[in-house]
């Protein structure tokens, strides 16, 4: 079944128009990677400069690979001038009740 990351992101205020057009472009990466299942990001309608990524993949150690080509990438660099506080991750296995 895989495992569910989700991404917090607290973003600048000045910076939220810049959310959109630069995950259009790394989101296209991320959903070609191998063991990359699925990912869509979403906008807090109360909080409207906190964004969850909310990604499927098939494997942690997936994840962890990806996340550390991102870095090698520099992509993190890009990310980290948007937001206020580094971001948040959370691991979740399906429980299948």
């Amino acid at each position: 079944m895989g495992i569910k990351v989700i991404v917090e992101l607290l973003v600048k205020q000045e910076k939220i128009g810049q959310v959109s057009p630069l995950f259009s472009v790394l989101l296209k990466d991320t959903r070609s990677r191998e063991g990359n299942e699925g990912v869509l990001i979403y906008a807090d309608q109360d909080k409207p400069t906190t964004f969850i990524l909310i990604q499927q993949w098939v494997s942690r150690d997936h994840y962890e690979q990806y996340n550390k080509w991102r870095s090698e990438r520099g992509d993190y660099i890009k990310l980290a001038e948007l937001l206020a506080e580094p971001p948040r991750r959370r691991y979740f296995d399906y429980i299948d009740v």
